[in-house]
């Protein structure tokens, strides 16, 4: 049970930080009796404290090995830190047998653990929390005065409840995470629900192209910056040549498998910048921006041969032709004179043959 805390934070950093702050006990342990053998020199007392002892000395040698399997064991580095810890509250306790109160510090395997969030993590340092504490006391502890078996059953009790506590901080932080999993999942959900609703909302059934709702919501925008900022773009409004026929002839099926494949080449063929929609029936629209007319031009006559070059085996081998005309958008020019330039060169397009990309106030073939 529990929940898996590497997915939240950096753990082998933290491991590192643990490591550290062992050895800093060790080291804080050697200041305190430095500060305490000061203190009985000027109090000119002969009861000098050894600073470093043999305790000391296995502390050190123990949190070596302990940085070693550290070092090279990646799967149980969770159990060498909590044995650490033991390690070093072991050590504590019996460099100083005299300080009664430090035998809490047998507490810290279990605080360590409850780093982990973890349930077997909290047991395993329980065990060898209390294993510590019988080891101290029947080897080192019940030969001091201080000490007595009331004392063995009330850390026993303390380590229990201890261990109880960091249990129960394991039950309602699983059960935080699964409210916590549950709300990231509903709100993934709605973000994704939200997300298709919105593409539905915005694209072309059939050809999957932007829809006319769309389109309009975009140039309103692209003319309100370029009235700002001065930007220019192109309007293209292509057409399908004879589509009604293609329809007549082969049926709606057909009609319907062309505007997927012209709709599919026009998505190819444009660049990312651009903005390509169904804007109604067998009429397509293109704004082109980041470019010059020219550019624009090019890229519409590439689309255009593209599409005069595919054969449909729904026409029975036959090929469809494209219309086109462009009106390029300056500063001051309004949207109702956009669509009716380029409806205009559209118009041009069709009475001169089809087939053809036409530019407003142009009507040379391109």
């Amino acid at each position: 049970m529990g929940f898996d805390l590497l997915q939240l934070v950096n753990l082998p950093r933290w491991n590192r930080k643990l490591l550290l702050g062992y050895w800093s006990i060790i080291l804080f342990s050697i200041i305190t009796t430095s500060v305490y053998n000061l203190v009985v020199l000027l109090r000119h007392d002969n009861q000098f404290a050894p600073l470093f002892t043999l305790n000391t000395l296995w502390m050190c040698l123990a949190m070596l090995c302990i940085e070693a399997l550290h070092y090279w064991m990646n799967r149980s580095n969770d159990y060498i830190i909590i044995i650490g810890g033991a390690v070093i509250s072991y050590g504590m306790v019996n460099s100083f047998p005299n300080v009664t109160a430090l035998l809490t510090i047998l507490y810290v395997p279990i605080l360590i653990s409850i780093f982990y969030f973890q349930i077997r993590k909290v047991i395993f340092s329980y065990i060898i929390s209390l294993a510590c504490l019988y080891s101290l006391f029947f080897f080192n502890l019940c030969y001091h005065s201080k000490y007595t078996v009331y004392d063995l059953i009330a850390m026993t009790l303390v380590l229990t409840i201890g261990g109880a506590a960091a249990l129960a901080i394991m039950s309602r932080g699983s059960e935080l995470m699964g409210h916590l999993r549950s709300s990231i999942a509903s709100g993934q959900d709605l973000l994704i629900k939200n997300i298709i609703m919105d593409k539905l909302a915005k694209t072309d059934a059939l050809t999957e192209l932007y829809n006319h709702m769309a389109f309009h919501e975009y140039l309103d925008k692209l003319i309100e910056q370029g009235e700002k900022y001065n930007l220019s773009f192109q309007l293209a409004l292509l057409d399908i040549d004879h589509f009604k026929k293609v329809n007549d002839t082969y049926g709606h099926r057909a009609g319907d498998v062309v505007l997927k494949a012209v709709a599919q080449t026009i998505k190819d063929m444009v660049s990312l910048n651009d903005f390509p929609a169904r804007y109604g029936g067998e009429e397509f629209a293109i704004i082109f921006t980041d470019m010059e007319l020219e550019k624009a031009l090019y890229n519409l006559e590439n689309i255009r041969k593209r599409i005069e070059e595919q054969h449909h085996e729904e026409l029975k081998g036959q090929a469809v032709t494209i219309s086109i005309g462009v009106h390029d958008y300056k500063k001051g020019c309004t949207k109702e004179c956009l669509f009716s330039g380029a409806d205009l060169a559209l118009y041009e397009a069709k009475r001169n043959g089809r087939n053809r990309t036409v530019v407003h106030h142009t009507t040379k073939k391109q």
